[in-house]
């Protein structure tokens, strides 16, 4: 008999107040071994979530708390690692661990009424639909793969203030950007450019989490007393778009967003993009996405003295239907 050595998933992602419980398949992958005679127990147990393991299969699964303090307070626009390790332990005595590690992230959509730049000028988000064209900042028209959305009652957003929209005030961002108030959820990021952009995070313009931006003149926190609709819009690539005028992202997928979404929801996009289902599959952001709060707010402090915008060089950045 060879040495038990656990193999298999051993990572996951999740993000709050998604509901989503995922989960993995650890095997013994050990020269001349096999899971017939193993036996899987959890020995350091997840700190912001439930973890689970069968103990005759391996099967593991993590459901996050949303409830917990920590996952309440979480930076956002940044990402919190939970662990929990598992043991294998075969019926001569010998034993293997492994420690699991859970990413948690925020969810990224457009609010319904939002208006979307197209080839034949803005649309209601709501009527989008793929195969329809969008206008992008680097790619001129591109076609839409898929566009999703979530509904979000009234009762989770009067539980859950993680769960109101970022409200951004027409002309909040400068340029005159955006031409009308925009509603976006939390997550959901936002070009900001200009020379204190290129000075701070070195290069000409980025992408923030609209959350981040919150207590910048004009952008708050809204209210959703009806509940409100967030739409995903997914194209071949991420891109920016122009959401009520204002630069902001398509869908990324990368695991933290595809987490937030249904079990259909993320087999129809695997469909389409086989490659995110890969190992090692690493989706690529249209413009750097900054990790630390600390810089954004150090940014903030900076343009703030500065009395400068969000967005500057705009002339630069726009595409030619823009600009007439």
């Amino acid at each position: 008999m060879g040495t038990p050595t656990i193999g298999g998933t051993t990572t996951g992602s999740v993000t709050e107040n998604s509901g989503v419980i995922i989960t993995g398949q650890l095997e013994d992958v050990g020269f001349a071994t096999g899971t017939a005679d193993d036996t899987f127990t959890i020995t350091s147990s997840a700190s912001y979530g439930m973890a689970s393991v069968n103990p005759a299969t391996g099967l593991w699964s993590y459901d996050l708390n949303d409830a917990d303090p920590t996952i309440q307070a979480l930076d956002p626009g940044d990402t919190l690692s939970d662990i929990f390790t598992v043991r294998m332990l075969d019926a001569d005595g010998r034993s293997d661990t492994q420690v699991i590690t859970i990413t948690i992230s925020g969810a990224v959509c457009f609010a319904a009424g939002t208006l979307i730049t197209t080839p034949a000028g803005p649309r209601a988000v709501e009527t989008l639909c793929a195969g329809m064209e969008v206008q992008t900042m680097d790619a001129g028209a591109q076609p839409l793969l898929w566009v999703g959305k979530q509904r979000i009652a009234p009762k989770e957003i009067a539980e859950n203030i993680r769960l109101r929209p970022v409200v951004i005030k027409a002309g909040a961002l400068g340029q005159d950007l955006p031409t009308r108030e925009l509603r976006v959820s939390r997550q959901h990021r936002m070009l900001i450019s200009g020379p204190i952009v290129q000075d701070i995070f070195g290069a000409p313009d980025i992408l923030v989490p609209a959350i981040r931006l919150v207590g910048t003149p004009g952008i708050t926190l809204g209210e959703a007393p009806q509940g409100i609709d967030y739409f995903h819009v997914l194209l071949a690539d991420h891109h920016i778009l122009f959401a009520d005028g204002a630069p902001s992202e398509s869908f990324l997928t990368g695991p933290q967003a595809m987490a937030t979404l249904s079990d259909t929801d993320r087999a129809e996009i695997t469909a389409l993009m086989p490659q995110i289902a890969l190992p090692h599959h690493l989706a690529k952001p249209a413009r750097p996405v900054p990790i630390s709060g600390r810089d954004v707010r150090h940014y903030r402090k900076t343009l703030t003295r500065a009395n400068g915008c969000l967005l500057e060089d705009m002339p630069v950045l726009l595409p030619a239907c823009l600009k007439e």
